[in-house]
């Protein structure tokens, strides 16, 4: 954007931004020290509002971590994977030949099939269903049943455009923008 530079046109159009959305466990080692250096290097804050989502976990309620070889990759379940994918993916890591061992027995049974196309929007669903808690738990099952039930909508919805009269326009009901 032109740093050091603080007055070119990008700076101007980005900055600041109008919202930092994040997990709480960074709160101060990341977004502190941006709000610090800001000020100082700019003299102005970085965004106007920070929404703090929960904290991403496991099944089991640990933290995803590389460490660990339990991280799951938005892609795989919007786009699905085969077991094989998963377990080369885990093979090639750098994880501790126990851990590695531990990770593809675990993705074995939670996966027997790999991970089945679930798409974007089941995907976003299955997420803010969790948005309640301080964190977490993902579990790809649960998106599977929101890919299953974002299909029900959809069927819903094209069944409902069938069964109206050319032209359609819903009554206005009193909601304000209707």
């Amino acid at each position: 954007m032109g740093w050091p530079n603080v007055d070119t046109k990008d700076m101007k159009a980005f900055y600041p931004g109008d919202i930092l959305e994040t997990g709480h466990d960074i709160l101060f080692f990341w977004v502190a020290r941006m709000v610090m250096m800001s000020l100082e290097l700019c003299d102005k804050l970085p965004f106007k509002t920070v929404f703090l989502h929960p904290m991403v976990k496991d099944e089991e309620g640990r933290k995803m971590s590389k460490a660990y070889g339990n991280v799951i990759d938005p892609l795989e379940v919007m786009d699905g994977c085969t077991l094989k994918t998963l377990t080369e993916k885990i093979s090639t890591s750098n994880l501790a030949e126990k851990e590695r061992k531990k990770t593809i027995e675990a993705k074995t049974k939670v996966f027997p099939e790999g991970i089945p196309q679930c798409g974007t929007d089941a995907l976003r669903f299955g997420l803010l269903s969790y948005m309640v808690g301080s964190s977490i738990n993902l579990s790809v099952p649960t998106v599977v049943g929101y890919r299953n039930f974002c299909n029900k909508l959809w069927n819903i919805f094209k069944f409902s455009l069938t069964n109206f009269s050319e032209g359609f326009q819903p009554e206005k009901n009193g909601v304000e923008g209707l």
